[in-house]
């Protein structure tokens, strides 16, 4: 659903931060069309999993981008990066020395609390800093929003889903997936009809000139008679 309205809305994708989170859909397109031929098709169940791992590590990867061009602490910004080689290197051993041929949530789990914190900050950072226009007029806002419900929910999704073999239990874990991810969808193909702000545009409309004396400025200074 969000790739569908990112094909119709490209031309509003006016940064980085917003091509990255398109790249994302594309690859998120890619990876259900592959698991779905893996599963269904093929029914090669233990391929599945390392399309799972590799999926994993691209998400991590994207969405990091994503934030990383859209947070404009320089410090954050280094760290998103390390991270992603960090966390790459990490999912690929713990990928070799677990059992292949069963679900390991290791990655999952990490991805999900590394990715909220990062998106906890990017809600701090846009408190402290925009002030010219509603925050919640913008697209990169609510891909945040999505992003946050979703990874909230995946985090305990994944946290609890082995935690019991009641079968009861394992469908309601589906299903409260299920809802987040849907909900994750639709909030993210609303947001595009948001208006994103150019930064860069807002601060060039602000600038003022060197050589006014902004204490001259009084109602009560002759000097402005």
């Amino acid at each position: 659903m969000p790739l569908i309205f990112c094909l119709f809305f490209f031309r509003k994708l006016n940064s980085k931060g917003l091509k990255a989170f398109f790249v994302y859909t594309i690859l998120l397109a890619f990876f259900v069309i592959i698991t779905i031929i893996v599963l269904k098709v093929l029914h090669e169940k233990n391929y599945y999993f390392l399309i799972f791992r590799i999926f994993n590590i691209f998400e991590f990867a994207t969405i990091s981008i994503f934030l990383h061009r859209t947070i404009k602490n320089d410090i954050v910004k280094k760290i998103i990066i390390s991270t992603i080689y960090i966390f790459f290197l990490w999912a690929l051993i713990d990928y070799l020395l677990n059992d292949k041929t069963k679900f390991n949530n290791h990655s999952s789990i990490v991805s999900s609390l590394i990715l909220i914190s990062y998106i906890v900050y990017f809600f701090f950072e846009k408190m402290k800093t925009v002030v010219m226009y509603p925050l919640y007029q913008t697209i990169s806002f609510w891909i945040c929003v999505a992003f946050f419900l979703y990874f909230s929910g995946t985090f305990f999704f994944f946290l609890f889903s082995q935690s019991s073999l009641d079968p009861q239990f394992k469908n309601q874990m589906k299903l409260i997936y299920g809802l987040v991810t849907l909900s994750k969808n639709i909030i993210l193909s609303l947001a595009l009809f948001a208006n994103e702000q150019d930064e860069s545009a807002v601060e060039e409309k602000l600038n003022l000139p060197d050589n006014i004396n902004l204490d001259e400025i009084s109602l009560t200074n002759f000097k402005n008679s």
